[in-house]
């Protein structure tokens, strides 16, 4: 080994940093100018400046803790290598890591902001070969309930004109232009987060012409790349329809991949074929109390839901039910008997149609389940 420092001084001339990344072992280099580095080319004298435009990027963002990760131009990580394995050493850390860190360390000092490698609010990914720094923020995962007045949907759905490609039925937005709680509650989350790009999740649904009573049914959003990351509480949206609010709003700690499950009470105006005795009523409120029903779903095994509660009164053959049901089961087929029993129509010994149904409770049962999340965390 001896024999070969001379050779080594010649063939790896090194800029300081460089030099003393190569570690205890490691020859003595002669020492150049960033430019002439046998590995870097002048690289790591670009990390003040590259610290200084990730700041500028995440300046446009609402954070408290980063993460950098960094790109090097090609053959500067193997010129390194070459080195390392021809002198067989094994260095302090790789020129990628080092220059991460030492534009980690400039980009707190400019921001004021700390590092997390695990679960940071943005990342910042420096290309070292263009010159070049983008930030991506962390999605927010929005946790609310939300009322609505009867002729708002819950969905967007797609324009039956176009099918989403745009025209000018929906004013080329691809979609229905009826209200819906989702578009309210995009345009609403997207003013707030500066970012249009969102998943909702729903725990149950209902139809466009039901009401949602307080304190509301619950949903989760997904933000992704908020520029900024804190929600209010409640806030409305004001259609033509009326007034969509949403109340208990919160940040989750991170993507739900569990959801709770939930209970839900519903007031039912429905008609029969026949007029309805008080017998009937009777029997519809001792036969449905914590009352195991079977839902057939189509290409699914059978499910079984309760019905815990219901009261009902009738004037001829004009039905109004209150109850509280599992989650998943559905209002009108528990009415009807599509698919379910026993439903109302089944213990009323009659055909019975739901005309409407409102929502006037929704409770959950059990609690949202996380995943540990390292999205970010810096790779080497």
């Amino acid at each position: 080994m001896k024999n070969r420092v001379p050779a080594a001084r010649q063939a790896y001339r090194l800029c300081q940093l460089c030099s003393d990344r190569q570690g205890a072992g490691a020859p003595t280099f002669e020492v150049v100018k960033g430019l002439e580095c046998f590995v870097c080319g002048g690289l790591m004298d670009e990390t003040t400046n590259m610290a200084e435009k990730a700041a500028s990027r995440a300046r446009r963002f609402e954070f408290r803790t980063f993460a950098v990760g960094v790109s090097l131009p090609d053959g500067v990580q193997e010129r390194e290598d070459e080195l390392r394995s021809e002198l067989r050493l094994k260095g302090s850390e790789t020129i990628k890591t080092q220059a991460a860190r030492l534009v980690a360390v400039k980009l707190a000092g400019l921001t004021r902001k700390g590092m997390d490698k695990m679960k940071p609010d943005i990342t910042v990914l420096l290309d070292f070969g263009a010159n070049e720094a983008s930030v991506t923020s962390r999605p927010v995962f929005f946790y609310g309930r939300y009322t609505k007045p009867a002729g708002v949907q819950q969905r967007r759905t797609l324009c039956e004109h176009c099918q989403g490609a745009g025209c000018k039925k929906c004013r080329g937005t691809g979609f229905d232009l009826r209200p819906s709680v989702e578009g309210a509650l995009r345009k609403k989350l997207g003013g707030f987060s500066g970012s249009d790009r969102m998943i909702f999740t729903w725990l149950g649904s209902e139809d466009r012409e039901s009401r949602v009573y307080p304190p509301g049914r619950p949903f989760v959003t997904e933000v992704k790349n908020p520029r900024k990351r804190r929600f209010p509480k409640k806030f409305g949206a004001r259609l033509r329809s009326g007034l969509v609010s949403v109340s208990s709003g919160k940040a989750l700690p991170s993507k739900p991949i569990r959801l709770p499950s939930f209970r839900f009470v519903t007031r039912i105006k429905a008609v029969a074929a026949s007029k309805i005795a008080p017998e009937g009523l009777a029997e519809l409120r001792s036969e449905f109390r914590r009352a195991p029903v079977t839902f057939e779903r189509p290409h699914n095994r059978p499910t079984t839901k309760t019905v815990y509660w219901v009261s009902a009164k009738a004037r001829g053959r004009t039905l109004l039910v209150e109850a509280e049901l599992d989650g998943g089961l559905p209002v009108k087929r528990f009415v009807s008997g599509e698919l379910v029993s026993p439903s109302v129509s089944e213990v009323l010994k009659t055909e019975v149609g739901c005309r409407s149904f409102d929502i006037c409770g929704v409770k959950e049962i059990g609690e949202f389940g996380f995943a540990e999340v390292t999205w970010g965390e810096e790779k080497n």
